[in-house]
């Protein structure tokens, strides 16, 4: 980097500057062949290399080698089941492994099996690892753990997976992996094994090979320094090191540290090299693979692997009744028996899946909070599962969870006291308990708060939280139903001096904790909200937390739950209770520091991260509901002095309406508050313009959507509210004024097209212009035929109208007859045709626009930014400092879109729509459900022809014959193509022979289907006549796919009544047929959450 050059002995002459190579310098490159056997190369680099293929060890001289290595503990039949096993694991193992698994077992022969022994190190036909069911007898171990804290309950699981993290350390190796889903007690197990001396490093994503073993910094006299990691500091000094998150680092910066972990020998970016001291060990903790695994054959061999599992639900109830030993039996016996309901449900959504569970943190949780308040359990749990931001499918099922184990789902009792008159928060004892005296005043909120019984309920319900100890509180609601209100409100009362950041897509772990600047050619580092509040004892405010990377907030884990967190200028921040001594390289955290995160729900259309699926463990979380009437009218009124009571009363009446609306499916946007104490602001500043032209700066966003703005209209219809003028309300978009024309209207054309798509106003030049002449688009003259480019539409007056000539009118009028049948001619559809298509297509046009928004947000969400490095603009790169202080430009990075990023994704979706199509769908067709079924039908269609993230399939079903394929992936689905499949399943319907085929058709559905199939079957069938009872469709709870069953328009109560009675809400009942499309939208979007 520095210019100078290394030189071959042969040129060093000519160049006297360079540095001279020697004459025995050699490079030997080590590869791993890919799982396909190939070796990819870039050819520049291959063709400077001599290849020498290193093939799999045989099993035979695995055989020899090994029997070699041990001590003659083991006989020849377990030799041979060892050597037999490796030789059935695809790609080799090695012969190192091999000798590690056999001194294991030579140690440990009469506590694990000679299965486990090879599980342990990665040797596994399936992936598996050594976990406790393998102990076969107690060790007996010679390495003691650290003492355990007051805080930690040994049970017969966590010191089984104690003993087996100390006999992986006994064995030889120095490195251990204990890999288990959220919340199995991995980090309390490490924790509990270690010294108070041990080092954290928490780990993310951002962090490449060399941040694992240094990090650039300067001293105080602005000297550039290396600093080293807490991994580094363990290594040298001998500790132990526990590594939170591995899973989360690429593999390439994972295995970066094979020499490390495996050889005992680190080369350090600052150029030195050491050995480890001989008592360094590594505990890394990570979350098990999903589909793609992060454990690469690399990574394999740097680590001893442990399976921790759930614990056993005795030991839960051991370790709960420790730590909560006034907590009533009765209520941690429903907690623990919903855990097992909800651990046994089946959902579409691996997302929503991990959402329902109740992990050990979780449970915790809600049993600190149940100690205190045992009559609140149920609005407990769910503000712990945030079950108001799950979909309908699975809210439900959690509702019928709670009721199986006796858990009143009704918390309305206690909400009483909240709309009583006499009740006042300001002088709630627990609120007066807990205020303090602030240090620096300036820090309390000073916000202007209207009392109302469901914002103080919440207030209630947070203050309770922070009252028993919770260290972080994760704050969750819509845009605008007062989450910062609520927090600032709150922290006025408790007199608290807070700290606020609000977080955005481009905040960096870095700038969470330090913000480094350049002062005086050095690098100055300056403490942030976070570390001031640690420091002082205030509440972190973190706003917008979901708009943040994930990682970064998921970096407070370790803070959080650890009670440590490295920063980057080298100091360490901790919790008096960590056990870490005090020196002038570490800050004690304030006992009284706080985190609170708001954030928005990760549910459509909002476009922040799923903060909660990561953290919500972690974080106490409260939900904050759209606001009820009452609470609503009384800030109306508060805010609106001088409005009209009724007008007040209309508002809250429609704000309700519009809720429902967003609660059923109806409309994606919800309104909240916010938007209606605005509306309430300007009449009460400016009462002559009307509620129309208030209303008008809310619903200005949707102007352009014409069957929203109907939808719109109608709600606020209801309430005697007209939304917006008649010319407006007619046009169904913003109109963008008066357009005078610029030529004559005589010879209409179609028009140029503009690849840009740039709004044209009043010319005779670009098709889709608005208010001009002769070429097609709105709002104009002269022009053949309509053309919408979603540009907002400049009007011309009737007079300009009125000035076009008859011969161009009628000349217009042929152009655009023609431009039909051509149209037509492609489809090879009649004119017939084309309007009995647009007639079904029009029925569903909004449920089609909705879903498609919802699946390009899909799409956004995968074109997530990067962090893109040498830019001239940004955040400071910390990794180049060095660049900084020699005043090169190119020393920021920047989130950003990378020149070769592929969002195409390798693995689409399968989706599978198996539609009724019998006789009785056309013999009972006058009640809409053959109609409704069409339209449905077309809408999935619309929205999936022609999406590479999706294969889509249609077949039907009747009394013919369980499975007609009506669609499948390799079909080119247009208008003509679409209508052919809903003439075909009309057809069908007509001429097919009576009977039902429903429970063979979804038989057959399921059993051809790809793993991770969504299946969506829909029936009409009489279930009586057909004999169809729960036992039939077992199919349903399939593990292999994602299948549900729609009832349509059935005789009687008996659909509704089945429907109710099949598990975890794989079927339900479809009584008014106008809903079929609606439901349908709701299962795909569900599942492809």
């Amino acid at each position: 980097d520095d210019g100078t050059m290394l030189l071959s002995p042969d040129v060093r002459g000519e160049h006297p500057g360079g540095i001279p190579v020697q004459p025995d310098f050699r490079v030997a490159a080590l590869g791993t062949i890919s799982d396909d056997g190939t070796i990819a190369l870039d050819p520049p680099l291959r063709s400077r290399f001599q290849a020498r293929l290193a093939s799999a060890v045989d099993v035979g001289d695995a055989f020899v080698t090994a029997s070699a290595m041990s001590n003659g503990f083991l006989d020849t039949e377990t030799l041979k089941y060892l050597m037999n096993t490796v030789g059935g694991v695809s790609g080799g193992v090695s012969l190192e492994l091999i000798h590690s698994a056999v001194r294991y077992l030579e140690q440990y022969q009469h506590n694990i099996t000679p299965r486990a022994a090879l599980n342990a190190h990665g040797i596994s036909v399936n992936g598996d690892m050594i976990e406790t069911d393998d102990i076969v007898a107690p060790f007996e171990l010679r390495t003691v753990a650290a003492p355990k804290s007051l805080s930690y309950i040994e049970t017969p699981t966590t010191k089984a997976v104690g003993d087996l993290i100390l006999a992986g350390f006994e064995s030889g190796s120095s490195a251990v992996a204990l890999v288990g889903p959220k919340g199995c007690y991995k980090s309390t197990i490490a924790r509990s094994i270690v010294d108070t001396s041990a080092e954290l490093f928490s780990l993310h994503p951002d962090i490449t090979a060399r941040d694992l073993l240094q990090s650039r910094g300067t001293n105080e006299e602005g000297d550039t320094i290396w600093r080293d990691t807490p991994l580094t500091r363990a290594a040298r000094s001998g500790k132990y090191v526990i590594m939170d998150g591995i899973d989360k680092l690429r593999s390439d910066t994972m295995s970066s540290l094979a020499i490390l972990l495996e050889r005992g020998w680190a080369v350090l970016p600052d150029g030195t090299s050491f050995y480890t001291n001989e008592k360094f060990r590594c505990i890394a903790i990570a979350h098990p693979p999903s589909e793609k695994s992060w454990i690469t054959p690399e990574i394999k061999s740097m680590f001893h692997w442990i399976n921790a599992k759930p614990l056993p639900r005795d030991e839960l109830h051991e370790i709960l009744r420790g730590l909560f030993p006034s907590i009533r039996t009765e209520t941690l016996e429903k907690i623990l028996n919903l855990q097992e309901q909800l651990n046994n449900v089946v959902v579409d959504s691996d997302a929503e899946k991990e959402a329902m569970q109740l992990s050990l943190r979780k449970i915790k949780h809600i049993c600190r909070r149940v100690n205190e308040n045992p009559g609140e359990l149920s609005s407990i749990i769910h503000n712990c599962l945030m079950t108001s931001f799950l979909p309908e499918l699975e809210r439900n099922i959690v509702e019928k969870c709670l009721a199986r184990c006796g858990i009143d789902t009704n918390d309305e009792k206690f909400l009483d006291k909240f709309f009583s008159q006499h009740y006042s928060f300001n002088e709630d004892p627990l609120l007066v308990s807990r205020k303090r005296t602030p240090s620096n005043p300036l820090l309390v909120p000073n916000v202007e708060f209207f009392p109302n019984p469901m914002q103080e309920n919440i207030m209630r319900q947070i203050l309770e939280s922070h009252s028993v100890g919770e260290r972080a509180l994760l704050i969750t609601g819509y845009q605008g139903v007062g989450k910062n209100k609520i927090t600032d409100a709150l922290l006025s009362q408790l007199n608290c001096e807070r700290e606020y950041t609000q977080l955005h897509r481009d905040t960096t772990i870095q700038s969470l904790m330090l913000s480094p600047s350049v002062e005086d050619g050095k690098i100055v580092y300056h403490d942030s909200p976070l570390i001031r509040a640690a420091k002082h004892g205030r509440i972190l405010v973190l706003d917008e937390a979901d708009k943040a990377p994930t990682e970064v907030v998921a970096l407070l884990k370790g803070l959080i739950e650890d009670g440590q967190l490295s920063l980057p200028d080298g100091r360490v921040i901790y919790y008096d209770d960590s056990g870490i001594h005090d020196d002038s390289n570490h800050i004690k955290i304030h006992p009284d520091f706080r985190i609170w995160a708001l954030t928005n729900p990760a549910v459509f259309p909002f476009q922040g991260n799923d903060l909660s699926r990561h953290m919500s463990d972690v974080f106490a979380c409260h939900i904050v509901p759209p606001m009820d009437e009452e609470s609503h009218r009384r800030i109306l009124t508060s805010y609106g002095k001088g409005v009209n009571p009724d007008v007040i009363d209309k508002l809250v009446k429609v704000w309700e309406d519009l809720r429902i609306a967003h609660q059923t499916g109806s409309i994606s946007y919800i309104f909240s508050v916010r938007e209606s104490v605005s509306i309430v602001k300007h009449l009460s500043k400016f009462p002559d313009e009307g509620i129309q032209a208030a209303i008008e700066n809310v619903l200005a966003f949707d102007r352009l959507d014409t069957s929203l703005s109907k939808h719109l209209n109608k709600i606020f219809r209801s309430q005697g509210i007209k939304m917006v003028a008649k010319e407006k309300e007619e046009s169904g978009r913003g109109l963008g004024g008066i357009s005078t024309p610029k030529t004559r209207a005589s010879s209409p054309k179609h028009g140029k097209e503009d690849p840009d798509n740039t709004p044209h106003v009043g010319g005779n030049t670009w098709a889709g212009g608005t208010g001009g002449s002769d070429t097609a688009g709105l709002g104009g003259r002269g022009g053949p035929y309509r053309l919408d480019k979603g540009h907002p539409i400049h009007q011309i007056s009737d007079e300009m109208k009125a000035q076009v000539s008859e011969e161009a009118k009628q000349r217009a009028k042929e152009m655009a007859n023609e431009a039909l049948a051509k149209k037509l001619e492609e489809l090879n559809m009649g004119e017939l045709d084309w309007e009995r298509y647009n007639s079904v297509r029009a029925r569903v046009e909004e449920n089609i626009k909705d879903m498609k928004r919802y699946l390009k947000d899909l799409k956004k969400r995968k074109e997530e930014r990067q962090w893109l490095h040498r830019q001239t603009s940004g955040e400071l790169d910390e990794n180049r400092l060095v660049e900084v202080l020699a005043g090169e430009r190119d020393v920021f990075k920047r989130r950003g879109s990378p020149a070769d990023h592929d969002t195409f994704l390798s693995d689409p979706i399968n989706i599978k729509l198996v539609v009724d199509i019998s006789a009785s769908m056309y013999r009972f067709g006058y009640d809409g459900r053959l109609e409704r079924l069409l339209e449905a039908t077309l809408m999935i269609m619309e929205c999936f022809r022609g999406d590479k993230r999706f294969n889509l399939y249609i077949a039907g079903h009747n009394g013919s014959s369980p499975k007609i394929d009506l669609v499948h992936p390799s079909m080119q689905l247009d208008e003509k193509t679409q209508l052919r499949v809903l003439e075909s399943m009309v057809a069908h319907t007509q001429y097919t022979y009576a009977g039902d085929h429903t429970i063979e058709a979804i038989e057959v559905a399921v059993e051809e289907s790809d793993p991770d199939t969504l299946v969506i079957a829909i029936s009409d069938a009489n279930l009586s006549r057909y004999d169809i009872t729960l036992n039939d469709l077992k199919p349903l709870q399939s593990s292999k796919v994602h299948a549900h069953l729609i009832f349509i328009a059935s005789l009687g109560d008996e659909a509704a009544a089945l429907a109710k009675a099949v598990p975890n809400e794989r079927a339900q009942c479809c009584m008014d047929t106008s809903d079929l499309p609606i439901i349908i939208k709701k299962l795909v979007t569900s599942a492809l959450k």
